[in-house]
């Protein structure tokens, strides 16, 4: 009999047994469940921890590289001086500019890294080991200077490439997310900084920026569209796009009278300019520079001579290497630059551009 006077016979007794046993049953697979399902959290937590490690590994080399090319272009404007191989302990094949900007990198991608990890930690509970490395207040390097190389493909910037195996291990209790990072290659963009070239070689009085001429279209007969319109009856007369490149208007700057660069497989690149490299000492590919133009004739007392190309290498090797030049004759004029100065080129890219004398 129970407490409210009820009497259970044996058979009913039988009958109870087994909704007991299935009702303890299944709080066991409930608990069982719960216990799955937090492991299952705290492992994506885990792994996802790792992810976002390399996502800042890609976020922190990006920003410290720009940073660095930044911090290089100034460097040899306010000293004055270009970077050269006696300044700097040369290793790893690396020339004076690029061996500063891969410290310069190295640096600053190390304490956006090491931040970013930390901050991971406190957010999810997780301790994290790169590179063999705890992220601990005390730690001030998780990438190493042979971790990382700097790679020329694209004249308006080059790659910072990380190298893939590196250790990671991401750690709470039971859970345990153990690999290595993918290898890391980030483009860092030059487009917008000062090019130190043309500020020192015409004695500090030139400025230039580099942006990317719109209308190189690359892969075609004629990639440069330098003159594919004439326009004649219009003060001055000039050629268009070769006029729209030299104004080097519509940057996002919107500054004027700084011309744009175009690819010049027989150009500077962006370190060979940082160095003072001529075309004759770079090391760098042909698919790595870029060349632009030099508006008026800043060093005509030094060239004792306006009849100079303008393309800015050959402006700066006269007279050592004095090329011959033309000048772009408009319905029987000279066509000027928006400086107002006449504009010559050289025999060599008058016929690389696919320009003519006469128009």
């Amino acid at each position: 009999m129970d407490e409210k006077g009820y009497v259970f016979t044996p058979t009913t007794l039988l009958l109870i047994i087994p909704i007991v046993i299935v009702a303890m049953a299944y709080s066991g697979i409930v608990n069982d469940l719960n216990m799955v399902s937090t492991m299952a959290v705290g492992g994506d937590v885990t792994s996802t921890t790792a992810l976002n490690v390399f996502n800042a590994m890609e976020k922190g080399t990006s920003d410290a590289g720009r940073s660095a090319a930044f911090s290089a272009t100034r460097k040899v404007i306010d000293e004055r001086k270009f970077f050269s191989n006696t300044d700097f302990d040369i290793t790893h094949n690396e020339s004076a500019s690029k061996r500063y900007i891969h410290n310069r990198t190295l640096i600053v991608m190390n304490d956006y890294i090491i931040q970013s990890c930390k901050d991971l930690e406190t957010q999810t509970g997780r301790q994290i080991y790169l590179n063999n490395e705890s992220v601990t207040n005390y730690t001030t390097q998780l990438i190493y200077y042979d971790d990382i190389t700097i790679t020329q493909e694209n004249p308006y910037g080059f790659y910072i490439n990380i190298k893939g195996g590196i250790p990671i291990r991401v750690t709470q209790k039971d859970q345990t997310y153990e690999g290595v990072t993918p290898p890391v290659k980030v483009f860092v963009s030059i487009q917008g900084l000062e090019d130190p070239y043309i500020w020192i070689n015409t004695d500090f009085i030139n400025s230039n920026l580099f942006f990317s001429y719109p209308e190189y279209d690359e892969g075609t007969s004629e990639p440069y569209n330098f003159d594919r319109t004439v326009i004649k009856n219009e003060n001055p007369k000039r050629i268009e796009f070769l006029w729209y490149c030299l104004n080097g208007t519509n940057n996002p700057s919107d500054i004027g009278l700084r011309p744009y660069y175009f690819p010049d497989p027989h150009g500077l690149s962006y370190f060979d300019r940082l160095e003072n490299r001529t075309n004759d000492t770079s090391t760098a590919t042909n698919d790595a520079k870029l060349s632009s133009f030099i508006l008026g004739d800043p060093l005509f007392n030094y060239h004792g001579s306006s009849y100079v190309s303008h393309l800015d290498h050959e402006y700066f090797a006269y007279p050592t290497k004095a090329p011959n030049v033309n000048a772009i004759q408009i319905g029987g004029d000279n066509m000027v630059d928006p400086s107002g100065y006449t504009f010559y080129l050289s025999d060599y890219y008058m016929n690389f551009f696919q320009l003519q004398t006469s128009y």
